[in-house]
């Protein structure tokens, strides 16, 4: 409806500017005519005033004014009644007809002498001044201002005697003055305003507002079956997608972009429902093994060694809480974390590593350690390494080996170890939520399966990756992570001073 409004807005307005263009042009065209008869009649009025020797000079009523026979010339030779005046070089007005004289100075004559000159000239009328048309196609005109045509030709001065019934009239220059007649043209720009305007305009947009109407209305329909089918998917059935119209258009482009969208969401939703149900599985195992304990302990309270239940208690209870936790950060990594900041990457990890080892941690050898600063914040990147060197700790036998390097605009972080392994076929599945790979990934052997997971979320989260790839010590497992590096700083000098190989960290001091 609004499309069709507005094309039939703007097809009247464009219209109207037309027919009152086109109602010029026909005024403009039937000007030229008006113009030329006006020079043929101005013609007819200098040649009559000098009579012919087959014509009487006078008329035979010896009464009659003395005009009357050069009038009835003037018929003969096809004069067709236009207004007009002839000015004599002193201003006066030898004759006129059809035009009142008033103030005789408004017509002065022309001052150029050529015989034959013609030209157009506007002039205003004055008061008490009125014209006529002869022979006039429409209503007589009104106009104050009208156009004569001036033309100038030499007369003896008997005949202008003769024409006015003076005696003293000398040889002479004679300005013709005749009225262009308008009318005829006026009636051709009305005929055609009265057309275009009565037919054309309203009936042309008329004809524009349906146009719009079907062509807007099959141009959205793509848009109401993409409409009726997202009805659909929000009531559930998320594995449609919208339909995409043949043409290659903006709608074509909206439905692939709408069905790319929805393939994320059903992703997403089909991730949420993995996740809560993993959650819900992880869950039953501690709450269930720390039910079962509290309760054999109220059942039996004399034989209950009460400080076993309780380290048993509280130990399944931080299990409880390391897992919310990892669940809590699992489901913020699911979108790119605000980088308040950035971090010292090095720094960091060397505070991590001396920790580790004032806890009795001594199979941790440091390969290469430079100072790396990324976007992010401690917590996250804190928990990257942290989850790294768990899983890594969890699995070795006798040495893990960390380093951490700048490449190519890239902080890399590699943490390998020498256990079992992680097959080909699986290095990518290990990044899945609560994925064990084998009996020595247990729960019983203390992790969550959601450690690698974080991992990666965090990475891919502040605009890096990671990864398992091939280890380079040709057994073990190795875990690659990349950030990028920050540039709004220059970076600190590289030098072999921040080199560590195949030595324990630095003694741990207090935090």
């Amino acid at each position: 409806m609004r499309a069709a409004l507005g094309a039939a807005a703007a097809s009247v307005l464009a219209l109207s500017l037309a027919t009152v263009w086109v109602g010029d042009a026909a005024y403009q065209q039937w000007m030229p005519n008006a113009e030329d008869k006006a020079l043929r009649e101005a013609t007819l009025l200098n040649e009559a005033i000098r009579p012919r020797e087959d014509r009487p000079a006078a008329p035979t009523d010896p009464d009659a004014p003395p005009w009357e026979a050069w009038l009835d010339r003037l018929i003969e030779g096809g004069y067709q009644q236009s207004a007009y005046a002839l000015v004599l070089e002193d201003g006066s007005w030898a004759v006129h007809d059809r035009i009142d004289p008033g103030k005789v100075d408004y017509l002065p004559p022309l001052t150029t002498r050529i015989a034959g000159n013609a030209d157009l000239v506007r002039i205003h009328l004055p008061d008490g001044v009125g014209y006529d048309i002869g022979m006039p196609v429409g209503p007589n005109p009104t106009d104050r201002t009208v156009t004569f045509l001036r033309r100038t030709e030499p007369n003896r001065g008997q005949d202008l005697n003769a024409l006015t019934g003076r005696t003293d009239l000398a040889d002479q220059w004679v300005t013709t003055y005749i009225m262009v007649n308008p009318v005829e043209a006026k009636a051709a720009r009305a005929e055609v305003r009265s057309i275009l305007g009565w037919y054309v305009v309203p009936y042309g947009s008329l004809f524009v507002a349906l146009v719009a109407w079907a062509v807007t209305g099959l141009a959205l329909r793509p848009v109401e079956a993409i409409r009726r089918r997202m009805e659909r998917i929000g009531a559930g059935a998320f594995h449609e997608r919208v339909p995409v119209p043949a043409a290659r258009d903006e709608i074509a482009g909206l439905a692939v972009t709408t069905n790319r969208t929805l393939d994320r969401l059903e992703r997403s939703l089909i991730e949420q429902r993995r996740l809560v149900t993993d959650a819900a599985h992880e869950l039953r195992t501690p709450v269930a093994v720390l039910r079962s304990t509290l309760e054999v302990a109220l059942a039996h309270p004399e034989r209950a060694d009460w400080r076993e239940v309780v380290e048993r208690s509280l130990a399944d209870t931080a299990r409880l809480h390391r897992l919310t936790d990892d669940l809590l950060l699992l489901s913020r990594g699911e979108e790119r974390p605000r980088q308040a900041g950035t971090v010292d990457w090095g720094d960091l990890l060397g505070e991590q590593l001396a920790e580790r080892a004032f806890g009795g941690e001594r199979r941790i050898r440091v390969l290469e350690l430079r100072p790396v600063t990324v976007p992010g914040t401690e917590q996250l990147l804190g928990r990257v390494v942290d989850n790294l060197l768990d899983n890594a700790c969890r699995h070795a036998a006798e040495r893990v080996t960390v380093s951490l390097r700048a490449s190519d605009g890239w902080a890399v972080l590699t943490v390998a170890d020498d256990g079992p392994g992680i097959p080909a076929a699986d290095r990518e599945r290990v990044f899945e939520r609560f994925v064990r790979l084998d009996e020595a990934r247990s729960r019983t052997d203390g992790g969550t399966g959601l450690g690698l997971s974080l991992v990666r979320g965090i990475a891919e989260g502040l605009g890096g990756s990671a990864e398992a790839v091939e280890p380079s010590a040709g057994a073990g497992a190795e875990l690659v992570v990349r950030l990028p590096l920050d540039t709004s700083e220059p970076a600190p000098a590289q030098s072999d001073d921040h080199r560590y190989t195949a030595t324990p960290p630095p003694a741990a001091t207090s935090r």
